[in-house]
């Protein structure tokens, strides 16, 4: 199938690229890893007159810790999340999504920047982010500023980027204390589909080691965008193992009053209710026991 033409450009710095876009936004589509992008040429989705490339732009490719957070470049390839050591032990929810993603073919080209920017209900690192109260920055030629990803997604592949903006960086805020997380994928094939259901959570415990301080559920592909279900979350505050245990089953059935689940092509509403409850159980058991066993052997 044919693509129609357009004037590619290729950008030479974060500061060519805003420029550009400043000056021709609304007709042009970014290109990083292409993976979503030239499928939506081919269909014909999309019609650009104008394709600025960003993949030389290696101030966008970076998986950085510091003293109070990740930061994480949107050029970063799906395979290179997947196997950091820093990003395994520290968000193993977020290693485990996009090492979900795709074939180990896209992995190895698409972006995380991508996926978020692409905005699909069921884009896998979404979750994780969302459960870790990840930022986004967003830049354009007037500065910069922060936004948390449960305000990015505005609607299904819609958010709040500007034609004329870029994902600059995500920022993930590290714990001070002992934290675990889980994500889990339903898909209809074993590899190369989209999540039918995907939730991570998060715990997080406080000072004393012996309660939890926050916890963070992140729900994809089950409403119009990703989402965050802080009615369940707020059921753990201040627990400890045994009641956070107890508390799984109502914070499973919070997650889905709050997620309201959709039906379309790929499931019904019924059928991710089901499964919302199921891994919301199932992950929280998991991350639960692996956090208060780490604290009972340390």
């Amino acid at each position: 199938m044919r693509i129609r033409p357009f004037d590619y450009q290729r950008a030479e710095s974060l500061h060519h690229a805003l420029q550009f876009l400043d000056a021709h936004g609304a007709e042009t589509k970014l290109l990083a890893g292409g993976t979503d992008l030239v499928l939506a040429l081919k269909a014909k989705t999309v019609a650009p007159t104008r394709v600025l490339d960003i993949n030389e732009l290696k101030d966008l490719d970076y998986i950085r810790p510091d003293e109070s957070a990740l930061r994480i470049g949107p050029l970063v390839r799906h395979a290179r999340m997947a196997s950091d050591p820093f990003i395994r032990q520290k968000f193993p929810a977020l290693a485990q999504a996009t090492g979900l993603i795709g074939s180990w073919q896209l992995r190895n080209v698409g972006t995380l920047g991508g996926n978020l920017c692409n905005a699909s209900p069921s884009a896998d690192s979404a979750p994780a982010l969302l459960a870790a109260n990840a930022l986004a920055v967003i830049a354009d030629v007037n500065g910069e500023e922060e936004v948390l990803f449960r305000d990015f997604f505005t609607g299904p592949r819609a958010s709040l980027l500007k034609p004329h903006q870029i994902l600059k960086e995500i920022v993930v805020p590290l714990c001070d204390t002992r934290s675990h997380s889980m994500y889990l994928k339903l898909m209809r094939k074993k590899a190369v589909d989209l999540a039918l259901v995907g939730v991570c959570f998060q715990a997080e415990l406080d000072v004393t080691g012996s309660r939890i301080a926050r916890v963070g559920i992140g729900l994809g592909g089950v409403a119009p965008t990703p989402i965050r279900v802080p009615n369940a979350e707020a059921l753990f505050s201040g627990t400890g193992y045994r009641e956070a245990l107890e508390a799984l089953p109502e914070a499973a059935e919070a997650a889905v009053t709050s997620a309201n689940p959709i039906s379309d092509l790929r499931a019904t509403a019924e059928y991710r209710r089901d499964i919302v409850r199921v891994f919301v159980e199932r992950s929280g058991r998991q991350v639960l026991g692996n956090l208060f066993s780490e604290v009972s052997e340390s």
